[in-house]
C-alpha cells in the first residue's frame, strides 16, 4: 500500500516556501557581504568591515526598509522608465548596510563615496541572483527526493507551486539550484509577493496561487481546485502556516527558526504539523498512520 500517496490523497495543489524551506544560504550572508564589501573598500579606502558589524547592520536596515518600502518596493512610486522597484530596494538596502556597519567601527567620520557603495550593491545583487560561484544558495536536504516523490504517484492530477515573499529574481534562483519552474519543470508555477502585490501571511497571495493553479489546469467550471484541496509547506509560523490556514488551506512547517516569537506561536499549532526538515516530513508521510489535517 502506498501510504505516501494516501496521506496526500486529498491535495490537488501543494506549494512551498523557498528560503529555509527549499533553499538555504550556502554561507552566512554577513560573510559573503564582508567578502564583497572589503574587496572594494580595503584597496581604495583602507577600510575593513567585520561580519559582526555587517550582520546587525543588515538586520536594522532590513527592518527599516520593510517598514518604509514594504514588499521590496513593489508599490514605490517612481518616474516612468526608471529602474525596477526591487533592484532599487536592494541597492538602497545594501548601501545603507555598508554605511551603518562602517559607523560602528573606529573611524566614524570616513565618508564612503557613492560610486563605491553602488558598485558593492550591484555586485551583491548579481551574486544573489546568478550565484555563478555557488556561494550564495544551495538546496536544503531532501528537496530533490520529496519533489520527485510528489511527481510520481499523481503527476497528472497534482499541481506543484511556489508561494514566496520574494522579488522577481526568484525563478532564476530556483532554476540555478535545480528547481526548474513551469511545465514540464520540477514545479508548475511560481507566485512571488512582488508579483502578487501582497505578502504572506495575507490570504490574498494564496488565493492568487490557487487561481494560477486552476488556470494552468484549465479546469471546467465546478471542477477547480478548492482551498481545502491545497497544502502549503513552509518554515514560518505566521507567514506560512497562519497565512495558508487563513486562506482555507492546510499547512505544514519545516525548519522553524528557534526564536521567541516562533516558540510562542508553535504552542498554538498541532505538533503533528511541525517537522525538523523535509526528510522527516517525507518519512512521516510514508507511515501507515494517517496524518491528521
Amino acid at each position: 500500500m502506498n501510504h505516501f500517496r494516501n496521506n496526500l490523497a486529498r491535495f490537488r495543489l501543494i506549494t512551498f516556501d523557498v528560503t529555509d524551506t527549499l533553499l538555504e544560504y550556502a554561507v552566512r550572508p554577513e560573510r559573503h557581504y564582508a567578502h564583497v564589501i572589503n574587496a572594494v573598500l580595503e584597496p581604495r579606502l583602507g577600510l575593513t568591515l567585520r561580519e559582526d558589524q555587517i550582520g546587525p547592520a543588515f538586520g536594522r536596515c532590513f527592518r527599516a526598509m520593510k517598514q518604509q518600502y514594504p514588499n521590496f518596493g513593489a508599490e514605490r512610486r517612481r518616474p516612468t522608465g526608471s529602474e525596477e522597484g526591487w533592484r532599487w530596494w536592494w541597492r538602497t538596502l545594501v548601501e545603507r548596510v555598508v554605511v551603518d556597519a562602517a559607523a560602528t567601527g573606529t573611524d566614524r567620520h570616513q565618508a564612503i563615496p557613492a560610486p563605491l557603495l553602488r558598485a558593492i550593491a550591484e555586485q551583491l545583487i548579481d551574486d544573489y541572483t546568478y550565484d555563478g560561484r555557488r556561494v550564495c544558495w544551495r538546496q536544503r536536504p531532501g528537496v530533490d527526493e520529496l519533489l520527485a516523490k510528489l511527481r510520481q504517484p499523481a503527476a497528472p492530477t497534482r499541481t506543484l507551486g511556489i508561494v514566496s515573499n520574494f522579488d522577481p529574481r526568484l525563478e532564476i534562483i530556483l532554476r540555478n539550484n535545480g528547481i526548474t519552474p513551469g511545465p514540464p519543470g520540477v514545479v508548475d508555477f511560481v507566485v512571488t509577493s512582488y508579483e502578487a502585490r501582497v505578502e504572506k501571511p495575507n490570504a490574498a497571495i494564496f488565493e492568487a496561487a490557487l487561481r494560477r493553479a486552476n488556470q494552468l489546469r484549465r479546469a471546467p467550471a465546478g471542477q477547480e481546485i478548492r482551498p481545502d484541496e491545497a497544502l502549503h509547506i513552509g518554515n514560518l509560523c505566521r507567514e506560512d502556516y497562519g497565512g495558508a490556514r487563513s486562506a482555507g488551506w492546510c499547512a505544514l512547517l519545516v525548519n522553524v527558526p528557534p526564536n521567541a516569537k516562533n516558540r510562542q506561536l508553535l504552542a498554538t499549532i498541532p505538533s503533528g504539523h511541525v517537522f525538523t526538515g523535509l526528510p522527516e516530513l517525507q518519512r512521516r508521510l510514508e507511515q501507515a498512520e494517517p496524518l491528521e489535517w
